[in-house]
């Protein structure tokens, strides 16, 4: 038995010690060794109350009472190591052993060199028993969710002329994780990771690492890397013993680049400098973003040109940042909705001196093409705004922005949301070319109006003020409008809406409903659709009080008025008599809908009897129309009007309920 009493241990003499026990046996037979101290160091790592035994069958087992690490505030962790030898060799270097053991819940095979100016240390086991044990000794809880793979790794020291190092070569093969609420995930990842730690003064050091296949879920981003390996390799800065910044530079081969600088001081406030970050498109959209964008429906672009940025990111959140986008083109081909073609910006935040513009090519949402152009930046930091209103030649019109602007988010004292304004407003823009550009009915007349401050905060879109559209001869006024989660799943809108002075004649021509001459008020008020589909609003256009004579109510609106309302004309339109008259007097006409639980509640000019009165008719003859059916099914109503407008035959039903 070999014993230390109150010794200290150092590296070389336990060497020694190991290397004599080795050679004092013979070939066939392991050295049957006990070694016990009251404490051992390394470096600034010490172990305490010791204990080592080795019988000759190979069976090991090593124990600590504490192990006290540098910079760990005291912390101390005991040791009890079991294990086999399945070799112990002595040669000219020094002395070879490679076996199992388990360390609690975690085994793991091993090998350990030991020479004269060094030693190595290698381990592999499974990457679940050893995520697990590191989570439970007070380490990341992520990494508890490993469930599949390998790890493989070798820890080496050398010490020559005076100059100790440390490496690291950790290999990780076919990696499977996820998080309990599924918002993180890998599969099949393959990462290999070498570095190197120079002691003492000046402290240097690099670690590079490179994911080299598998595929990987955070939250939003889904990526995969058998195609376009990830490589990162980092640079750490030292100050004396402490570590104050790290270099690093991340690259796909193709579609992202990264090259920045980590800084923080002894107080941990820190600050990311990124010196570029460069995409190529398409291959940066396809890898990284779509999946992203799928969430705003920008799924299934075609892109292609750069991006570059240059940047800080601090505790505070974002401090500054360049960007120039090189000849990006966007182009959605699958939905039809948008082109963007030949954007290029050169902003610079917090240079005011320095004209920001963006320009662009060409720019179309759907058949709607608003041409080439350019807008001129405001280069506050923080800030993607228009420095001044940008006006937009559109079918025969023009749109006015007068306020565009995202505000990026910030932390601190004093965190801030991000938040996005817009204001613009439409003069003379040709309805009869709008219409045939989104393929509407076709309208006539132009198309006029404001829109007010309109902010996006915290998912939600709110408009301050109303909305004004000036259509068929009259207005619309949209107020209290609110858009819940407007590029997610399930939007939600809210409003209320004004209708006033509407020419009918106008607004009939356009549906192919019949004629009818006059004017009409009415409003939309507690309107709500969800995934742009109504689910409830009070709806009403009727004759406005201030319309005191009578109109002219064409045959065919007669008819499909009645036909809407579930009712008939009191007069028998079929008639030969009737046939003489093309155009029919009426006093007043109405029609609302309440609508709840997808039944609509029919309302009319008054309640009349068993119905409401929709038309009252005024002279010879004399036509009233009625709806009987109060509750209608809301989309068999629904199709009706598109029957209307269509010219074809419409049916009339009741809705569910008394």
């Amino acid at each position: 038995m070999i014993r230390s009493a109150k010794r200290v241990c150092n590296g070389a003499l336990c060497t020694g010690i190991l290397a004599w026990a080795g050679f004092a046996q013979a070939a066939e037979a392991y050295p049957t060794l006990r070694f016990s101290a009251d404490s051992l160091a390394f470096e600034d790592t010490r172990l305490t109350g010791i204990a080592f035994s080795l019988d000759g069958e190979g069976a090991f087992s090593v124990a600590a009472d504490s192990i006290e690490l540098p910079d760990s505030d005291g912390w101390r962790q005991g040791l009890e190591l079991l294990g086999r030898l399945d070799a112990l060799e002595q040669n000219a270097q020094g002395l070879a052993a490679s076996g199992q053991a388990r360390y609690e819940d975690l085994p793991f095979d091993f090998s350990l060199a030991l020479e004269n100016q060094g030693s190595e240390f290698c381990l592999a086991t499974q990457a679940r028993l050893l995520g697990a044990a590191l989570a439970e000794a007070a380490g990341p809880e992520a990494l508890a969710w490993a469930r599949e793979g390998k790890v493989e790794s070798c820890v080496g020291y050398r010490d020559e002329d005076g100059q100790a190092r440390v490496s690291i070569e950790l290999e990780l093969l076919g990696i499977a994780f996820d998080s309990p609420e599924g918002l993180y995930a890998g599969e099949g990842l393959d990462i290999d990771i070498d570095g190197e730690l120079q002691l003492g003064a000046p402290w240097q050091g690099q670690l590079s690492a490179r994911l080299r296949s598998g595929a990987v879920l955070f939250d939003q981003l889904y990526a995969e890397f058998a195609a376009a390996p990830l490589r990162l390799d980092v640079l750490p800065r030292f100050q004396g013993e402490r570590l104050a910044a790290v270099d690093f530079d991340v690259t796909d081969g193709g579609g992202l680049a990264v090259d920045g600088r980590v800084d923080w001081d002894e107080a941990g406030v820190w600050l990311v400098q990124i010196l570029e970050l460069s995409m190529a498109f398409p291959a940066a959209y396809t890898r990284y973003l779509e999946t992203m964008a799928a969430a705003l429906t920008l799924d299934g672009l075609e892109v292609t040109g750069g991006l570059r940025w240059a940047g800080a990111i601090g505790s505070a959140g974002l401090e500054s940042g360049d960007l120039d986008l090189l000849d990006l083109t966007v182009v959605d081909r699958e939905r039809g909705r948008f082109a963007l073609t030949g954007l290029t910006t050169r902003l610079r935040p917090g240079a005011p001196e320095f004209d920001s513009t963006l320009d662009w090519r060409g720019l179309m949402f759907g058949r709607i093409n608003l041409g080439p152009g350019r807008a001129h930046l405001d280069s506050s930091p923080g800030l993607f705004a228009l420095a001044q209103p940008l006006d937009l030649g559109v079918l025969g019109g023009s749109l006015q922005l007068q306020r565009l602007a995202y505000r990026m988010p910030s932390g601190g004292a004093t965190p801030r949301p991000a938040g996005f304004e817009f204001q613009a407003r439409a003069e003379g823009i040709e309805l009869e070319r709008l219409t045939a550009a989104l393929d509407w009915p076709d309208f006539g007349g132009t198309l006029g109006g404001e829109i007010p401050r309109v902010h996006l905060d915290d998912g939600v879109l709110n408009v301050e003020g109303e909305i004004r559209v000036d259509v068929f001869g009259g207005s619309i006024r949209v107020a209290d409008l609110a858009v819940e989660r407007p590029f997610g799943v399930l939007p939600s809108l809210s409003a209320n809406a004004e209708i006033r002075d509407l020419d009918l004649e106008q607004l009939t021509r356009t549906f192919e409903f019949g004629s009818i001459s006059g004017r009409v008020d009415g409003y939309v008020r507690d309107l709500r659709l969800l995934d742009w589909s109504p689910v409830a609003f009070d709806a009403w256009l009727g004759t406005p009080e201030r319309q005191s004579r009578s109109r002219s109510i064409s045959r065919q609106a007669v008819n499909h008025l009645a036909a809407i309302g579930g009712g008939g004309a009191a007069a028998a339109l079929a008639g030969p008599v009737m046939r003489l008259f093309n155009n029919i007097s009426y006093r007043r006409l109405g029609l609302g809908c309440r609508l709840e639980n997808y039944v609509c509640q029919v309302t009319g000019v008054r309640e009349d009897g068993e119905g409401v009165l929709l038309l009252e008719g005024a002279g010879i003859p004399k036509v009233t129309v009625r709806a009987y059916n109060r509750r209608v099914d809301w989309p068999q109503m629904v199709s009706n009007l598109v029957a209307v407008g269509s010219g074809e035959s419409i049916r009339v039903g009741e809705g569910d309920g008394p």
